[in-house]
């Protein structure tokens, strides 16, 4: 097994963070921790402080550097929070960090993929955009638009996110009296929905070379032309609408997108219809939403039958079929 090599100081205030010339480093022994396994010490010689290997990997200062690798197939199959934390015999805040860690590595992981496949090849072909919906709290006060943007051919699920929206009527006198309570707390409650798509498009158009024309499709929604045109200009899109009544089978031109929107919700908990494992804030609800998009992109292949191969692979974004504990081995720091 090669010796660990650092590419840069762990520490963001270190001066070879900013720096384009190599990194210099010193090693400085080793030491044991708890489960008898020799660490490899460092010195930075740009900020002359001390680091060992152990300061790069995903479970850096974790008490139960396991607990997220036996955490994950149960996030990925519509587990609630409570629940896998009876199972694991922890406590439910001690998962509940876990997700919010894990979900921010799953988002930084998405992104640096991203990157190198924008480095190395093209990006082609149709891609389809939907909103899912679901809540917060109260479904008829608090629901919440969940846009998803994904390659039509190869299920690749290139961004989401989640926003708010306002509160769905007609109310009974006693949702009114609610909803003003809450409006008197928090304010009006306002619709997202143009800012997260907005901000699901425009990772498209990072990805996308100046030059090519993009190809989305959606349903007939009159707030995606104003959007699409925005992010991409009068000229650099074609928009094709479809009906979204038509009936969702294979026939159907929008069944790449509305097959990935229920495979959604049954792989993640919040999500399901009229359940107690709905997040009671939308803040809990996107870093699931970031796992589930790495296991979709980069572990679970394309159908279930035979050896295909991923999202990722298809799309040129992944190389292999990763495994959770590759996903969940190196901290990554550049976002």
């Amino acid at each position: 097994m090669p010796s660990f090599r650092p590419l840069h100081c762990p520490r963001n205030d270190c001066p070879s963070r900013n720096s384009t010339s190599l990194f210099s480093f010193q090693k400085r022994g080793f030491y044991s921790n708890k489960h008898h396994r020799r660490i490899q010490r460092f010195w930075c010689k740009a900020c002359n402080r001390s680091f060992s290997s152990q300061s790069f990997r995903f479970h850096y200062r974790l008490q139960l550097p396991r607990l997220h690798l036996e955490f994950w197939p149960f996030i990925i199959s519509k587990v609630t929070l409570r629940q896998s934390a009876r199972m694991l015999g922890v406590d439910r805040r001690t998962l509940a960090d876990r997700l919010w860690r894990m979900g921010l590595h799953a988002k930084k992981f998405h992104f640096q993929r991203l990157r190198n496949f924008a480095d190395k090849s093209k990006i082609e072909g149709v891609f389809q955009l939907d909103e899912l919906e679901t809540y917060e709290t109260d479904r008829r006060l608090q629901p919440v638009t969940v846009p998803v943007l994904i390659h039509r051919q190869k299920y690749f699920v290139v961004a989401l996110t989640a926003g708010t929206l306002p509160c769905r009527g007609p109310l009974s006198p006693k949702l009114l009296e609610m909803k003003k309570e809450r409006e008197k707390e928090f304010g009006k409650r306002k619709s997202e929905s143009r800012k997260v798509v907005n901000e699901v498009l425009s990772t498209l158009k990072s990805l996308i070379p100046i030059e090519n024309r993009i190809y989305i499709q959606s349903d007939r929604k009159k707030l995606y032309p104003s959007v699409i045109k925005q992010v991409f200009g009068k000229n650099g899109f074609v928009h094709l609408q479809e009906c979204s009544k038509r009936k969702r089978d294979k026939g159907n031109p929008l069944f790449p997108i509305n097959h990935t929107l229920a495979q959604m919700r049954d792989n993640i908990s919040r999500l399901v219809r009229r359940n107690w494992g709905v997040s009671k804030k939308r803040n809990w609800l996107v870093p699931h939403l970031w796992l589930w998009l790495v296991w979709r992109n980069y572990v679970r292949p394309i159908t279930a039958d035979g050896n295909p191969p991923t999202p990722g692979e298809l799309v040129g974004a992944s190389s292999h079929r990763y495994c959770p504990k590759e996903i969940f081995q190196w901290r990554i720091f550049q976002f």
